[in-house]
């Protein structure tokens, strides 16, 4: 290991202590995420005062159709872009298998100019998930020689030189270099959590392999990973990514980032753990990938991208849903979110009992959803910055339209608004007549955009759990048989009513983060003290 410096080439740096606290200082008490929170809430809202208002109650039936309609619409973009990256996971994996069984064409290139650098953080996590990760980074090809890992640690993590130890013992010499540096508490303009962790790591990590003399990093490009510390990488994961990175001329390639479609397993879940982990990785296909939206998780750059961005913001909390719209703003090129044909497996959130479950999986989406609201912010004050008008509207309302309206508003909306207006109708509103679509004929529409909801979530269901391509089969326990069938069948009929609960954390985290403000935007890490991974990452 290099001992991780502190030149004044990575302190003097914008967003790093003091420094940051003075970007954040102006634009404390003038939140943008309050408007996002207005548009949503309102939207919502007209389901409830449209009925009431005489003249315009007339249109309430044709104008919830519509916005149903809209919902629906959504949802056969998403899947159709969802079947469309099945169908690229599947057939490189049915290439793979026919290279693997030719022994001339199975072996693939090596590009020695192209060396890479995976970041993790660490601070509670139990070793053994930590474990896992450097251990399906190890199958890496060329690992030993070609992959340096930084790990960032808090100076507050539990027996942190223990764990140095034990880390460095293990795993020296199956990477090429190990970095290990530990976060300083307490930075003004910071707040606990990844962000500030991954930015000072990164910082550092970078400036100890640039001082060290035996790297000679000058002479080689290099692409960085950012990941969580329980990510399970396909074991042809740099392989794969170094071959889409040299099909790019230059600018391209320093103006992309690659993401792989990531599951969320773990031996045992419960049912709304185990429906959100299928919905996040068909939303990866269908919405977050193709719409350009932002990565998640864990992703990849070039090292000159990740610096023309100024690493990660230590004032924000969720740095992979920020990463986006920073590095178009700061490095002042448009960015695109490119996949990568392969499988990645994230742990989902645990418990150690069913309401603990319950309470680590809301606090989860609170996060996420308190996250998007900040980032939401974010983009509003750096916005004159964007490359382009055009580009600021059209990812402003692709995020609005994922963090707003799919995941919060949407369901709430469909399944609550037709029973409030036939509510308020029969008890307040009295009798009126409606444009175009009476009462009966718009609850049997709404009957059938029920039935059609469903039909989608089973092309989900089918997709996530019995279409794509896991490493190693190791989802052949859990999803095949006739207990994985049942099970999945079940969980397909109560995902409606989990997206529904879903969105109401969404709503209620949306109005928490509007009363208190950057209080309550602190990254509480999530529990992984009873993850167990999926640890068989060998390739399929």
């Amino acid at each position: 290991m290099i001992p991780a410096s502190s030149s004044s080439s990575v302190t003097e740096v914008p967003d790093t202590g003091v420094n940051a606290a003075k970007l954040e200082a102006a634009n404390r008490y003038v939140r943008w995420n309050l408007l996002f929170l207005l548009i949503t809430f309102n939207f919502l809202l007209f389901p409830i005062w449209m009925p009431l208002v005489p003249y315009v109650n007339q249109a309430t039936n044709i104008v919830i159709i519509i916005t149903i309609s809209l919902f629906q619409l959504i949802w056969l973009i998403a899947t159709i872009c969802a079947i469309r990256r099945t169908l690229a996971l599947n057939k490189r994996n049915k290439l793979k298998t026919q290279k693997s069984q030719d022994v001339e064409s199975s072996a693939t290139t090596t590009h020695s100019s192209i060396r890479h650098i995976v970041a993790m953080t660490l601070y509670k996590e139990p070793m053994t998930v930590l474990q896992t990760t450097l251990d399906s980074l190890t199958q890496q090809k060329d690992a030993s020689t070609r992959t340096s890992v930084i790990i960032g640690m808090e100076s507050a993590t539990p027996e942190k030189e223990s764990k140095r130890s034990l880390i460095l013992d293990k795993y020296s010499s199956k990477f090429l270099r190990i970095i290990i540096t530990f976060h300083p508490s307490n930075t003004p303009g910071e707040i606990p959590g990844k962000c500030s962790n991954m930015n000072y790591a990164c910082r550092q990590g970078l400036e100890s392999l640039r001082q060290d003399p035996d790297y000679h990093y000058e002479k080689y490009e290099h692409i960085f990973t950012n990941c969580d510390c329980d990510a399970v990488f396909d074991p042809e994961y740099t392989s794969e990514l170094e071959t889409e990175y040299v099909k790019l001329d230059e600018s391209d390639r320093h103006s992309s980032i690659w993401q792989s479609i990531i599951i969320y397993k773990r031996n045992s879940m419960p049912f709304f753990v185990d429906i959100t982990g299928v919905l996040r990785t068909f939303f990866f296909m269908g919405i977050l990938i193709p719409w350009n939206i932002n990565p998640m998780s864990h992703y990849s750059l070039s090292v000159k991208l990740l610096e023309d961005g100024a690493f990660t913001h230590p004032a924000y909390q969720m740095e992979d849903i920020i990463a986006l719209i920073r590095y178009t703003i700061l490095s002042g090129r448009e960015i695109r979110i490119r996949p990568l044909n392969l499988i990645s497996i994230n742990g989902p959130t645990s418990g150690s009992n069913y309401l603990d479950e319950i309470k680590e999986w809301a606090l989860q989406i609170r996060r996420w959803t308190i996250g998007a609201g900040e980032v939401f912010h974010y983009f509003i004050v750096k916005t004159y910055r964007m490359p382009s008008l055009y580009l600021s509207i059209s990812w402003a309302t692709r995020f609005f339209i994922y963090y707003g309206l799919v995941l919060c508003a949407s369901a709430i909306f469909s399944i609550i608004s037709p029973i409030f207006v036939q509510i308020i109708d029969l008890t307040v509103a009295g009798e009126h007549e409606n444009i175009l679509v009476g009462d009966d004929i718009f609850q049997k529409i709404c009957f059938i955009f029920l039935g059609t909801q469903y039909l989608f979530l089973l092309v989900v269901t089918v997709l996530v759990r019995w279409c794509l391509p896991v490493p190693g089969g190791s989802d052949n326990n859990y999803n095949r048989g006739f207990k994985g069938v049942v099970r999945g069948l079940v969980h397909w009929v109560l995902m409606l009513p989990t997206i529904l609960a879903y969105s109401f954390v969404e709503l209620y985290s949306f109005f928490e983060l509007a009363f208190r403000g950057k209080d309550v935007c602190k990254h509480k890490a999530a529990s992984k003290n009873n993850l167990v991974l999926v640890k068989d990452s060998g390739s399929s």
